[in-house]
This record gives C-alpha cells, structure tokens and sequence, in this order.
C-alpha cells in the first residue's frame, strides 16, 4: 500500500531537455506574434465600435453614415437640378398617361371548312383629345377593321367606330360614346431643340403591357422616310417604341404631346430610332377628320416623278433638278394653266422643288381655291404659269 501511494504523492519529476526547449520557443513566438499585432494589427484585424472608420462610400461623402440602402434618394449626393429633372420626367409620365388607351383592331377570320369568326387582329395605342370621346391614332392600326375597341389604363374597355381617316399622313379619329375623358394637351413641335428629352407612352405587345413609359430624347425634328411608298416627315426619337406602341404620346418634359408615335425602323443591328407625327400636323389633321371625316388636300392634276441625272439626259433636259411631268388630267388645275407632259416644275411660288417630297409638301402649304405661280422648264426654256388650286377628288385622297 505504500508503494502505491509512493507513486502519487512523490515529488513529480522535472521535464526533459526536449520539452523544455519547446515551451521556451513557444513564449518566444508569443511574444513575437503580440508585438507585430500591436504595430499592424489594424490593417488587419476588423474594425471595432471604437476603432477608426474606414473611408467613406460614396453615397456617404457629404451626408454623414447611411442608415438606409443605396437606393434611398433622400441621402443621394445629386444636385437640385439633377433631382428636379428626374422629378419632372416622372410627373410628366404622370400627366399624359390617363389619356393613353389602347386600341383592338377586330376582323373576320376564316377557318378550313369557311366559317368565319370575329377574332383581333391587330393592336395599337391611342391618345384622347378630347373630354367628349375622340382619340387620335395611326391609319395603320384601325386599317380594314370589322369592329374598335379601347382600353382605358381603368380596365373599362368600351366599343369605338371611325370618325375620319387620312392615309396620306397615317392619321385616324376614332370615338368612344362616353364623355368627361382626361384629354391630353400639345405642344408647338415647331419649337422642339434636339435632344431635348422624349417620353414615349403607348402599348407595347399589346393590352398585357398598357400605358409602359419608355424615355429618351429627340433624335431629329424632321426625318423623311418613305413607308409603303409614300413619304413621311417624322420626328426622330431614341425612346423604345416597339409594336403596339403605334398611335400612342410622345411627350416632352412638361407632359404635352409632342407627337404620335407611328413607326421604328427594323433593320438588324439597328436600335433607338423610332419616328413620331410632329403635334402640330396631328392637330391639323385631326381638326379636319373631327369636323369633315376626311382631309381636303389641293389637287395640281398632275402626274409625276423625281427627276433623275439620266432622265435628263435622255431626254436632252438642261436641269439637274426637278419633277417630271409623266401625264396631265384633263380639265384638272393644271391642265387650265397650259402644264404639258415632259415639262419640269422647279419651283412652286418660289420655293424648289427638288423632288416629288418637295412638290407634295410644298402643295401642301396652300389651300384650295388659292392662285400660285407655277415655275418650269420647257424646251430647255424657264418660265412661269399660274394656276388655281382644286380640292382633290375624293378618290385620289384615299
């Protein structure tokens, strides 16, 4: 029994040399490792509640710490103007978009064995431009329809028939039977500045996608490209108009329609170039569909086609510029006035007529029943002619 308690009360026994050396170089270590925490340690180690802050992020520059997410405006290091132009941009949006609808273009439809049915066919956009049911949108979505719908941003949706349309300018009035509408105001587009900013509100793919905002600025105030044929003067936008959005607002920044929006080009390749009727054509337009059903447009009696280098040449014409004269109709303005074929109108009361765009704007100006002078080249001879003006045949302005 002694020998065993021996064994646990006796004095223990001092370490080896090996482990001695081992616990020394372990304090050492120690010693060294809290001595280069001390001097580096904060480069390091993470910032305590009373350690020094690291620099500042952005958003916290001049505003003191963030206690709310990034995309809390109220502490954005942005200027007044800045803010104000956001702002108005959103209460543009605002403003107009009540008056953007959306228009279904309904038609029949056949089957394999013919039995027709009623099915839409087409969908566009539309603007109210007046409290007592009118809403202006392009030709081209009403076109051929057997029945009109339109979708008001409420989800009223209410039966509509065609007032007037004008091809020619891609222009329709159509009317609902409910009056108290919120009619959106124009602008002057004489007075639009490019870049100036752009919002374009309208039906993209259709009623899924009622009254979206896209915005951008103006591109170009007068673009003319020609769409089946016929030629068209437009506004030039970068704001997405995508299909559906045809017959809907382009506004500026104070809400007012600047256009109507008609048309994007659809090259591959290509994007942010869509085209909007300039304001002050829709409110001439739209003043003449309201009231007559159809545009009164003077007529010449003549027809015609841009003069070409090798036409010219051809037939030994010493003009490079003009409009040929390919037949004249009898008992028309010009016919009154000695026009011949083959003559070469330059100039309508002074203004060139470089080509068949020009003369059609140009004739555009004048009203009917007005006298102008018309200038061309004969025989390699210039001169004068005067005419009166015609209202053109209802069958020519379809």
């Amino acid at each position: 029994m002694q020998d065993f308690y021996q064994d646990y009360t006796d004095t223990p026994k001092r370490p080896s040399f090996f482990w001695r050396g081992m616990i020394a170089g372990a304090v050492v270590m120690g010693l060294l490792l809290l001595l280069f925490f001390s001097q580096y340690g904060k480069a390091w180690w993470p910032a305590g509640e009373d350690s020094e802050r690291q620099p500042p992020l952005p958003w916290e520059e001049n505003n003191g710490p963030r206690n709310t997410a990034p995309g809390d405006d109220e502490q954005l290091n942005i200027s007044p103007e800045a803010r104000d132009y956001y702002l108005a941009v959103a209460r543009a949006a605002e403003r107009v978009t009540p008056s953007v609808v959306g228009i279904g273009n309904y038609g029949l439809v056949y089957d394999l064995w013919g039995r027709s049915q009623l099915q839409e066919r087409a969908t566009g956009s539309g603007v109210i431009i007046s409290s007592e049911g009118y809403i202006v949108t392009n030709y081209h979505v009403i076109e051929n329809a057997r029945e009109l719908s339109v979708s008001f941003g409420s989800g009223e949706e209410l039966p509509a028939e065609v007032v007037g349309a004008d091809p020619p300018t891609d222009l329709a009035v159509i009317k609902v039977d409910k009056k108290g509408l919120p009619a959106a105001e124009f602008a002057d587009s004489d007075n639009l500045k490019v870049g100036e900013p752009a919002i374009a509100i309208g039906n993209p793919l259709g009623i899924a996608f009622q009254q979206s905002v896209t915005k951008g600025v103006v591109s170009a105030r007068e673009r003319s490209i020609t769409i089946q044929g016929q030629k068209f003067t437009f506004i030039q936008t970068d704001a997405a108009i995508n299909d559906g959005n045809s017959g809907g607002a382009l506004v500026n920044i104070n809400g007012r329609v600047i256009g109507i929006n008609t048309a994007k080009i659809k090259i591959s390749g290509v994007e942010g170039m869509g085209f909007a009727i300039p304001s002050n054509t829709v409110r001439q337009i739209t003043a003449e569909l309201v009231k007559k059903g159809r545009v009164e447009r003077p007529w010449l009696g003549v027809t015609i086609k841009t003069l070409t280098p090798l036409e010219a040449q051809r037939l030994q014409i010493n003009v490079d510029y003009g409009v040929l004269v390919d037949e004249v109709v009898a008992g028309s303005p010009a016919f009154q006035a000695g026009i011949r074929p083959l003559d070469v109108i330059v100039a309508l009361e002074g203004k060139k007529t470089s080509d068949s765009a020009a003369l059609q704007n140009a004739l555009y100006q004048f009203k009917i029943g007005q006298k102008i002078k018309v200038t061309v080249f004969r025989e390699n001879k210039e001169f004068d002619l005067e005419l009166t003006l015609e209202k053109m045949p209802g069958n020519l302005g379809e």
